[in-house]
Order: structure tokens, then sequence, then C-alpha cells
């Protein structure tokens, strides 16, 4: 099918590329030694690919996160991921 349609890509490099960060950061790290650890790496790299995917700064958008936490406001979601759910 991926030869007579032109938006299926010919490799999956794509879904690759985002998982190299996480592989390499496994590597790197040896794992981590607890349940937290391994919640905080999958959610800090979830929030990076999206950042990426969106073209927005990771580090802003997790800036604009902790200063929410702190001043106990909603957290900042990116119209584009309301578009298709609605966002409170």
């Amino acid at each position: 099918r991926f030869m007579s349609d032109e938006d299926i890509p010919l490799t999956n490099n794509e879904a690759e590329r985002a998982l190299r960060g996480y592989v390499l950061w496994c590597k790197g790290s040896y794992g981590v030694c607890s349940h937290r650890g391994e919640l905080f790496r999958q959610r800090i790299l979830s929030l990076v690919e999206t950042a990426k995917r969106l073209g927005r700064c990771p580090q802003e958008w997790l800036r604009a996160i902790v200063k929410a936490c702190i001043e106990k406001t909603d957290y900042p979601i990116p119209a584009e991921l309301c578009a298709s759910s609605p966002c409170r």
C-alpha cells in the first residue's frame, strides 16, 4: 500500500526518532531504581517529544508548568492539543 499512497512513509524512521531520546536516556542512566523515577522519565520525555512535534521549546513549556504548579493555577495547554478534545 505504501507504494501507491504517497502519504504513507516508506519506513518507520519517524517512530524510531521519537523513541531515540528515551533509549539513549535509559542507556546513559543505566535505568532507574524506583517507580517514581520511571514515571518522571516517561512524563518528561513525553513533554519533550510533544513540544518538538508542536514546534515549541520544551524548556519554556516545562518552566510554565512548574510556575503554574507553584502558583496553583491551571497548567498551560497548547491550543493544538485542545483542537480534538475539550480542554479545561
